[in-house]
């Protein structure tokens, strides 16, 4: 099968002493180029179905099946580079600061989380790892590889959600780093207890609890938002003022959940090359868990951190087309981390053709 359709191919039949003939090739035969263009298709509509259709428009022939497709993303997990390799291959430069977060998703009715280390000012990942906790012992796994690759003196500053096994890990391994907690966040957190979006929408909410809760978003707003540490600290005595006043559970929940790890919330101020936020995390999980989803329905254990390596070489080939910074805009993250690339359609065809890499599933 090629990408320009089926083509016949002559086989040698052989005779053993007996009489008997057989063939070497028993499978079927799809070139490189049919296997790695399935496979961008997949990646691109994230759908086996989708998949199936596109191909079977193109062709107007059933050519593929979900378990053919299955078997042709396996074959090109086990051949495309790791991480590491690619970060051998082509030395992208890191900027000196990390951003770390877990990303949860299903497989086979189990919770499993990717553990995410990327620069955030290039966009491109440095090392993951999934897990079944996203606890201090996987924190630490993590870290420590991270350390390894880029050297525990080149790490200038480090973004988090305050996970409690990520902070622990930190002080473990990087007590003295600075550590910025993304005040994004904070408020994210805020109004999963506080019912703020329903101000403008609820009907069945009375006018003062909506003038109320308003006010504890304001008032919560200027906490994390201030201009200087010393603001910041006023404006936190003024919200639990206003909390004291108004001790709704919301309210109370939502304010202990401000001072919880609050120090990390301030470390941009001590530190002005940090930004008091991360909101890049937000922007790639918003890439990377559609593909996660699709782990749902994949049956085999052992094939998990094949996928997951693909989705994430895909990831670090993807052009930013979208990005609200021009400066990344239609650029991949390989290509923010100054890595000299040619142009690429297919990233899978350009890893292919450079490395001299086998996609034949039918190939040992």
């Amino acid at each position: 099968m090629t990408k320009s359709g089926k083509k016949r191919q002559k086989n040698q039949n052989y005779r053993c002493e007996n009489g008997h003939f057989f063939n070497f090739q028993k499978n079927d035969k799809y070139t490189n180029s049919f296997v790695e263009w399935v496979v961008f298709v997949y990646l691109n509509c994230l759908s086996l179905n989708t998949t199936i259709e596109i191909i079977r428009s193109y062709y107007e022939d059933e050519v593929l099946s979900k378990s053919t497709i299955l078997e042709f993303l396996e074959k090109v997990a086990d051949e495309i580079p790791r991480t590491e390799d690619i970060d051998n291959l082509f030395h992208p430069q890191r900027s000196g600061y990390l951003a770390l977060d877990g990303v949860w998703f299903k497989f086979k009715g189990m919770d499993i989380v990717l553990l995410v280390c990327f620069d955030p000012k290039t966009f491109d990942i440095v090392d993951s790892l999934w897990s079944l906790q996203e606890d201090e012992p996987s924190y630490s796994k993590l870290l420590t590889s991270v350390i390894d690759k880029i050297g525990r003196e080149n790490i200038k500053g480090i973004y988090g959600d305050g996970d409690k096994g990520l902070i622990n890990s930190l002080k473990l391994h990087l007590p003295t780093t600075p550590f910025q907690i993304c005040i994004v966040h904070k408020e994210m957190r805020m109004g999963q207890t506080v019912p703020v979006k329903m101000v403008n929408i609820s009907k069945r909410m009375d006018e003062n609890s909506k003038i109320l809760i308003k006010k504890f978003q304001e008032l919560f707003r200027a906490v994390i938002y201030a201009d200087t540490k010393e603001e910041s600290m006023i404006r936190l005595k003024t919200l639990k003022t206003f909390t004291d006043y108004y001790p709704t559970d919301k309210f109370k929940k939502a304010f202990r959940s401000l001072l919880h790890n609050f120090k990390y919330t301030l470390t941009h101020f001590d530190h002005p090359e940090m930004d008091r936020d991360n909101n890049l995390l937000e922007c790639f999980n918003g890439i990377l868990k559609p593909r996660l989803r699709l782990m749902k329905g994949f049956k085999k254990y052992q094939n998990l951190s094949r996928y997951l390596k693909l989705f994430i070489l895909d990831y670090r080939f993807h052009h930013l087309k979208e990005s609200r910074f021009k400066d990344r805009r239609n650029l991949s993250p390989l290509e923010c981390a100054q890595v000299n690339l040619p142009p690429i359609y297919n990233f899978l065809s350009f890893l292919r053709k450079s490395l001299k890499l086998n996609f034949d599933p039918s190939s040992p």
